[in-house]
């Protein structure tokens, strides 16, 4: 079963979603000094690395593609990077040109005839000419063997830890049958790599396999929210064990792929297969409208903040999708962090306009919410959340008369760091007119990020409606006590995973 697994994926995966558990798989195998060099100047040379076989230290050079090699793409693609890889001896510092030079071809398909024999006569015509070594060829049947018996079949422990693996056919099968997954279904999963030591290899490449699969999986069925879901966990690991900066160039590309993708697939639709898009068939379509909005606008908003690009048909589809109703009719505080990326987007772009207008059409909803039984609160499942806002409208449905709110303390945080005392001061009347009293979730700590039992929750029942007292300088009390060093896109990839806590300080600075 886990080979199959495995070659699934290996047939289906993308290019730059291979080279972060390839890397890995090198390191099992002893190679070491490994450099990714994909890119424009990579002459030939996707990976380099280096290996010691009897004493004499080889230098390698790895040349990588996906998927099932024809002639056609050996002669256009292949055939002249491999040439460019025994001509030209600059890629990288570390890349020794007087040491033994091995070349080796890895495809995650198989190279097909006539493609092979093409192959054949120019691994015999390059040894004849350049005095060079026979380059090999590492295929799916290579890779697949590799990858079980050298890096994940060690962790699976197929014999002695029968709940892991029933854990991890448990979660495939539900993703190919589509089972609908919560935000916290997916942290709950990716928790326990938070207790890997990843100093060893077999569990840093079995943490990397498992992200990149089961984001892949989620993209196969256009579940691209969980796909990027699934990365931004991964993140969240590696943020832990001080690993992302080797892997962020794999992740964000990943990530960005993910997104284009849906942007591709959205894009593609008529406007009325968009209109559609967004409402689903049965009893709650009303209710899943808001949600796709957000979550849509969410990952798109994403992308605009993990580049420094202009990237125009993302940012136009951003506004189109802005206008929706949806996008301000939040149906729970689990998408209070799709608010906040929202509203650093607009920052961004220098629409704080807009912005604000955006604010006060959400603390409108909210108002209504809240005249009622407001709406449901962090880590409650879909159908939970439908009950709580339909409950007052049909009897017999449970629901609970709730008067904290997680996205009210955003939208007032918001205010404060716009620093508009007139908007926060209507806001934060109307939260009081119908007695809605803001509620934190966050952390002062590093290593909160990490553990559920460190977060703070706190409420403020006597908010101020001056700028400059009680609320402000609680927010300023509390980002005082802040001691948390983050780059911008660990930042991003934590506050997306992470629906339960939030960065007022540190995310702000950043963008």
């Amino acid at each position: 079963m886990l080979k199959n697994v495995i070659e699934n994926y290996l047939i289906s995966i993308k290019e730059v979603q291979f080279f972060a558990p390839f890397k890995v798989l090198l390191e099992n195998m002893d190679f070491f000094d490994i450099h990714l060099i994909h890119g424009p100047t990579e002459f030939g040379k996707d990976f380099i690395a280096k290996k010691n076989i009897d004493d004499h230290i080889i230098q390698y050079c790895f040349q990588i593609k996906v998927g099932d090699i024809n002639l056609a793409k050996f002669m256009n693609e292949i055939k002249p990077q491999l040439l460019e890889i025994i001509t030209n001896k600059i890629s990288h510092p570390n890349f020794d040109p007087k040491l033994t030079q091995e070349i080796i071809f890895v495809t995650t398909g198989t190279l097909k005839p006539p493609a092979t024999i093409s192959f054949q006569k120019f691994n015999s015509y390059a040894q004849k000419t350049f005095n060079i070594n026979p380059i090999l060829t590492w295929e799916k049947d290579k890779l697949l063997r590799d990858f079980t018996q050298i890096g994940i079949e060690p962790f699976f422990e197929l014999h002695n830890s029968p709940e892991f693996v029933s854990r991890f056919f448990d979660l495939f099968a539900k993703v190919k049958k589509q089972y609908e997954f919560t935000t916290f279904d997916i942290v709950s999963y990716t928790d326990y790599w938070l207790s890997l030591d990843l100093s060893i290899h077999e569990n840093k490449l079995q943490v990397l396999f498992e992200g990149y699969f089961f984001s892949k999986l989620f993209l196969d069925i256009k579940d691209y929210y969980n796909s990027v879901l699934f990365l931004a966990s991964l993140a969240r690991v590696l943020i832990k064990n001080k690993l992302f900066e080797e892997f962020s160039e794999f992740l964000t590309s990943s990530i960005l792929d993910s997104i284009t993708s849906f942007y591709v697939d959205y894009s593609s639709k008529n406007d009325t297969e968009k209109k559609n898009y967004f409402i689903s068939k049965g009893i709650f379509s009303i209710l899943v409208y808001p949600s796709v909005c957000l979550k849509s606008l969410e990952l798109f908003a994403l992308y605009i903040l993990l580049t420094e690009e202009n990237h125009d048909p993302i940012i136009s589809t951003f506004f189109e999708l802005l206008k929706e109703k949806g996008a301000y009719r939040p149906i729970s505080d689990n998408f209070g962090n799709a608010i906040i990326f929202i509203s650093l987007v607009l920052i961004k772009l220098n629409k704080e306009d807009l912005l604000k207008k955006y604010l006060i059409n959400i603390t409108v909803w909210l108002c209504d919410r809240y005249e009622q039984n407001g709406i449901a609160p962090i880590g409650y499942k879909p159908d939970e959340e439908y009950e709580q806002i339909i409950s007052e409208y049909l009897s017999g449905l449970t629901f609970h008369e709730r008067k904290t709110s997680f996205i009210a303390s955003i939208i007032l945080d918001i205010c404060f760091y716009l620093g508009d005392d007139k908007l926060y001061s209507d806001i934060a009347n109307d939260f009081r007119a119908v007695e809605i009293i803001p509620e934190y979730f966050h952390v002062n700590e590093i290593d909160q990020l990490f553990d559920y039992d460190k977060i703070v929750t706190q409420t403020d029942h006597d908010f101020s409606l001056e700028l400059k007292t009680d609320f402000a300088e609680y927010v300023k009390y509390r980002d005082a006590k802040f001691n948390i060093t983050l780059q911008k896109q660990e930042a991003l990839l934590l506050m997306f995973q992470l629906k339960d806590r939030y960065f007022p300080k540190i995310i702000w600075e950043l963008i």
